[in-house]
């Protein structure tokens, strides 16, 4: 053995005791290390006041897709009490923190304080009564599904089960949803309430060609959107002259359009439309 391999060897020997030390030291560090917490069964923050606040909450992290009363949108509508991902307050508030892989749904930026306050909101708007319209629909439902097909042509941006567009909110349920006075509103004055994410926009591009339809996302170099023939869109900001904002209602005002008798027959089908249960 040659004079520089025995003094390797001795260096060796001499830090031997040493390292062993320090995986003693690790491994004593690594037990010692605090678990992850558990995700409580029960929300924490429920009181009527946390719920309010979640309420505030809700209205900045889930509207935008989830509508603002929870009617669902580009999300889904969550004032039926049904969640495809589990509905015990733990699996809503690993929903909420984590998002929906392979979805639009991201995780929430937010504490888990504020999570669990959110999720107090989203579970009373699937247990608490809705607010009830008096008012009952005095037309014929019968008539009213001729007019909705045909005249109306509202086939074309609304979707009732499988049938019909996109570029409107789904109808399925709406019935269920939304009283008389709120279904006439929207009939006349379409522009009263338009949910976030089918808000008109129009695309001027540098050719003078003008698009519009609904925005589906936007980035710094490009939108892409939903146009009035039900096409998706993909444009280049490089290629866009100017981006308008000023009509958020794409929808007709049909004051103009239908007499009073099939206003009130096609509301009537609306109101009859109360979606599966």
């Amino acid at each position: 053995m040659s004079k520089l391999t025995k003094i390797i060897c001795c260096f060796l020997v001499l830090l031997a005791p040493l390292w062993a030390q320090g995986r003693r030291a690790a491994a004593q560090a690594g037990a010692a290390a605090p678990a992850t917490p558990a995700i409580p069964d029960k929300n924490p923050f429920e009181s009527p006041q946390d719920v309010q606040q979640g309420g505030g909450l809700f209205q900045t992290h889930c509207s935008y897709c989830h509508g603002s009363f929870g009617e669902g949108g580009r999300g889904a509508d969550l004032t039926t009490g049904n969640y495809r991902r589990g509905g015990t307050d733990s699996e809503l508030f690993t929903t909420v923190r984590n998002g929906i892989p392979g979805s639009e749904m991201g995780p929430v930026r937010a504490s888990d304080e504020e999570i669990w306050k959110i999720i107090g909101f989203v579970k009373r708007l699937g247990t608490a009564e809705r607010p009830t319209d008096t008012r009952k629909a005095t037309g014929d439902p019968a008539a009213g599904q001729i007019v909705y097909e045909k005249k109306g042509a509202c086939m074309s941006c609304h979707r009732i089960g499988e049938v019909g567009g996109n570029l409107g909110p789904e109808l399925s349920d709406i019935g269920r949803r939304r009283g008389v006075t709120f279904l006439e509103e929207s009939l006349l004055k379409p522009e009263a309430d338009v949910p976030i994410p089918y808000r008109g926009i129009r695309v001027v591009l540098n050719s003078g060609q003008t698009v519009a339809g609904v925005r589906l996302n936007e980035d710094d170099v490009s939108i892409q959107l939903r146009d009035t023939g039900d096409n998706l869109r993909s444009f280049l900001k490089s290629n866009i002259k100017e981006i308008r904002r000023d009509q958020p209602a794409l929808m007709p005002a049909y004051g103009s359009m239908l007499n009073k008798k099939e206003l009130d027959d096609l509301i009537a089908y609306l109101t009859s439309l109360k979606g599966a249960r």
